[in-house]
């Protein structure tokens, strides 16, 4: 027994010893791989700041550190993901398993573990602390690097099987045993995809726009003297800031650009990483990756639709489910207006794609809702809802079924069709779209007559749905964009605010009197300014939601709190905890008003609130960047009819 013991300390010197070695040969190739210690280090001084500036920097520094073939991985675990969001690869681990890794690796009883995590409210901070405190120390520890992590989450999300929980369990105690404790924070919030950091994709694309500035100024000479001839007036140091600034959103722009046909910032980045800007040229349209969705303006009349786009295709707006439907031969996936990979979901628009869809390759978007084929009649979205779901699938698609109405097309047989006028792409939409019960175009017409198309508006309305949306006949599809190329008039616009509002949840109250019992009174909601990537205050929210709402709500919030106001988040108003911006409510109000106190689009000491705001639903299917924006509330603020406002005022809110 005391041979085989002494021949595994023996491996395990040598193994140190040849860690060792590999280590000096990186240096020495000058291949610097990047220690999870290091990475680490940069979230924990992430999560200290409170200016999103100084963490586009940060991110920025960090991105830099790190070599192309770990980039990508760095940016995953960033924002607790193992991979693309559209991927929706998932550790598999829940709190109570990794309650119970916290305690393998830490020689701590589970019930202690657990009782910590009452007290901290944060797994990361119990793993840290026990980490400090170990009770048994293991023989074999290494130091861990970047892509050991990321590898072993990897393998966690694929086990399988009747074993597969403690095999879980043991890879995510074999890491927590090599980390430290700073190590052992973040590691214990990966796989419950919490890592309290706050990064946006927007902003890892402006410290991508940071890092590759410097390489724009250098190599697109005649774009940069453009710019330059544009800030002539300027004073010499002013215009040296415009400049970089203006470099800076440029190079943005097209980092942006990519993302919305490619929403994959870890491979954008390990591009740009690998060979510079000239890497952007490779991120092309491809069968399988979401391409991020159009948004449409809103106008209050046809007459100021007309006058906006003229001749148009107005369409049918529906309530449902947005989606994007992938077709390769006879394999077919399906995204959600999230970029969620949901085909799982649909089993029936599967088979009709199949059948309907006569193209070996396609790529086509429309909205999918309940539909009763015999009454002709739209189920509304509470009924379409339950159709997300992960069980009871096959009962569900039996009961309600769904028709989903296309609208648009991406790609056809490896071409891109965005580039083209929505009057082409619309003739070949119906020329490969064969008839069938299933899949059907949006019901439309063209005109440029106000009075044809209030006439299809009231049409629209008196069958259930919620309105129409216009749509310019030259224009391209500007992917993840929102521009007047659509425009959408619901019922709501022709008088007060009865329109939803989208809001992100920042904050919550304590229950009070009643709602003592719940631990939640109310919320503190935001809208999202997607110029500044912040949420700005407009809402506090105490009305609208049961007592299961509460219950719930209180229960989902507690997991995400945070002692400091996250980075992204501008409120001047302070609740009794903050949380991360991470779910969203559907929210209805009397109207928009100027709030003193609320940071919605902020000026001159206003902002904006909304009066008598109470909660509608919970929006799964929307991510807290599909919030409501700024600039949306302040055009809905203006489209309210007895508002009398200065548009140049306006003008300086938006």
């Amino acid at each position: 027994m005391l041979a085989r013991f002494t021949a595994g300390l023996f491996n395990i010197v040598e193994w140190r010893k040849a860690q060792k070695k590999l280590r000096l040969l990186f240096g020495a190739l000058n291949i610097n791989y990047m220690r999870f210690r290091e990475l680490a280090e940069y979230f924990d001084k992430i999560q200290q700041v409170q200016s999103r500036l100084k963490m586009t920097g940060i991110i920025a520094e960090m991105l830099q550190k790190t070599i192309a073939g770990e980039i990508e991985l760095a940016i995953y675990l960033s924002q607790g993901r193992l991979g693309p969001g559209y991927l929706g690869l998932e550790a598999g681990l829940g709190e109570k398993l990794v309650e119970e890794s916290i305690a393998r690796a830490s020689g701590f009883l589970r019930k202690e573990i657990n009782e910590k995590y009452k007290e901290l409210g944060d797994l990361g901070l119990v793993a840290e602390f026990v980490s400090s405190k170990k009770k048994q120390q293991s023989l074999y520890r290494e130091e861990l690097s970047v892509k050991k992590v990321f590898e072993n989450f990897e393998k966690i999300a694929k086990a399988s099987g009747a074993k597969s929980q403690d095999i879980k369990m043991k890879m995510m105690a074999e890491l927590l045993n090599s980390a430290t404790p700073l190590e052992a924070r973040f590691i214990a919030r990966i796989p419950i995809g919490n890592m309290r950091l706050g990064i946006g994709d927007p902003t890892i694309m402006d410290a991508l726009a940071i890092i590759h500035s410097k390489e724009f100024f250098q190599k697109e000479k005649k774009e940069v003297e453009e710019i330059k001839k544009s800030l002539k007036e300027k004073k010499e140091e002013k215009r040296k800031e415009e400049l970089e600034r203006k470099i800076k959103f440029r190079v943005r722009e097209l980092v942006e650009e990519k993302y919305n046909i490619f929403p994959d910032l870890g491979k954008i980045a390990r591009m740009l990483k690998e060979k510079g800007l000239e890497g952007l040229k490779e991120v092309t349209i491809s069968i399988g990756i979401p391409i991020r969705p159009t948004l449409a303006e809103r106008l209050s009349s046809a007459e100021e639709i007309v006058e906006k786009i003229g001749k148009c295709l107005v369409e049918q707006k529906y309530d449902g489910f947005r989606l994007q439907l992938h077709k390769d031969k006879e394999k077919i996936i399906i995204f959600s207006r999230q970029s969620e990979n949901v085909t799982h979901m649909f089993p029936e628009l599967i088979e009709a794609a199949k059948k309907q869809l006569r193209a070996r390759q396609v790529v086509v978007e429309g909205e999918a809702l309940a539909f009763n084929e015999a009454t002709k009649e739209y189920f509304p979205f509470q009924v379409t809802i339950q159709r997300k779901r992960k069980y009871e699938i096959q009962e569900k698609a039996k009961e309600f079924p769904l028709k989903l109405f296309l609208f648009d097309i991406m790609l056809l047989e490896n071409e891109n069709q965005m580039l083209l006028p929505l009057e082409q792409r619309r003739k070949t939409l119906a020329k490969i779209l064969k008839e069938g019960e299933t899949i059907a175009l949006t019901n439309s017409i063209i005109t440029d007559d106000p009075k044809k198309i209030d006439e299809f508006f009231e049409q629209s309305v008196e069958q259930g749905l919620e309105g129409i949306i216009a749509k310019d006949l030259k224009a391209k599809y500007i992917a993840g964009a929102r521009k007047f190329a659509w425009i959408k008039l619901k019922r709501s616009y022709k008088g007060e605010l009865n329109d939803s509002v989208d809001v992100t949840i920042i904050g919550y109250y304590k229950g009070r009197g009643k709602r003592a019992q719940f631990g939640l009174g109310g919320l503190l909601t935001a809208v999202y300014n997607s110029k500044k990537d912040a949420f700005e205050s407009i809402a506090k929210i105490g009305t609208g939601m049961s007592e299961q709402n509460l219950v719930e709500l209180e229960k989902m919030l507690a997991k995400t709190k945070t002692e400091k106001k996250p980075a992204r988040v501008e409120s001047e108003l302070e609740p009794d905890y903050w949380v991360e911006p991470k779910y969203v409510l559907e929210v209805r109000a009397d109207e928009i008003t100027k709030s003193p106190i609320h940071t919605a689009g902020k000026a001159n000491g206003d902002g904006f609130a909304l009066r008598f705001p109470r909660m509608v639903s919970f929006r799964a299917d929307k991510k807290p960047e599909q919030s409501t924006t700024t600039e949306e509330i302040i055009k809905m603020f203006r489209q309210q009819k007895h508002v009398q406002i200065e548009g140049e005022k306006v003008e300086q809110m938006a």
